[in-house]
Order: C-alpha cells, then sequence, then structure tokens
C-alpha cells in the first residue's frame, strides 16, 4: 500500500519542499493511544535541519487525524498526523514509542493498495 501526502500544515521547510511525496507503507503498529498506527518509507531521505545536528529522516509513523478515520486501501482526501522517526529500533518494535518519533505535520493524503 502506498501513501500520497498531496499537503501539509507544518512549519517544517523541508517537508513542504517535497509536498506531494508518496511514502511505501510497511506495516501497521499499535501504539500507547491508539492501535492503528502505520509505519511508512519515504522514496528518499529528508534532511530535517535541528539546533543540534541535521538528522536523515528515512521512515515516518502516520495515522488518522480524526476517530472514525482510516488509513486504508482507496482513501482519498484522509487528514492523517505525520511523525518523523527519529529512532529507527521502532521499525522492529512490536508498539509504537512515541518517543522515538517527532510529530512534525498534519497533512491530507490519499491511499492506494
Amino acid at each position: 500500500m502506498n501513501v500520497k501526502v498531496t499537503s501539509v500544515d507544518c512549519e517544517r521547510p523541508e517537508l513542504h519542499s517535497i509536498t506531494p511525496f508518496t511514502v511505501r507503507v510497511l506495516r501497521q503498529i499499535p501504539g500507547p493511544d491508539r492501535p492503528d498506527y502505520w509505519l511508512a518509507e519515504l522514496n528518499q531521505p529528508l534532511t530535517w535541519r535541528r539546533e543540534n545536528g541535521d538528522l536523515s529522516v528515512t521512515h515516518l509513523a502516520l495515522c488518522a487525524r480524526w476517530v472514525g478515520g482510516s488509513i486504508s486501501p482507496w482513501a482519498t482526501n484522509l487528514p492523517i498526523n505525520i511523525a518523523y522517526v527519529t529512532d529507527s529500533t521502532v521499525l522492529s518494535d512490536t508498539t509504537l514509542d512515541l518517543s522515538k518519533c517527532y510529530y512534525c505535520a498534519i497533512g491530507t493524503a490519499d491511499v492506494t493498495p
């Protein structure tokens, strides 16, 4: 499944510069507050410029923004929450540890199988 992020609402210039962009969804993962987060891989890494040094971001954690919404095949114009994965160990974890992510944006997305 792929997610095409068609717009973002954030102050992250590195995210604005690649929008629209498509990510490949790897798997669903439960988090501490909901069961339906998704880990996704960027086609190309982006560089997050931070005060304490740059970080190459290769993966995102996504979820539907509103209760009742779902990242499912053929969803269109879906409001989503977007977080950078800041610790790659989350990719092999069984639950999403939000301290390994940085919430960065609200987006709108279209999903394709």
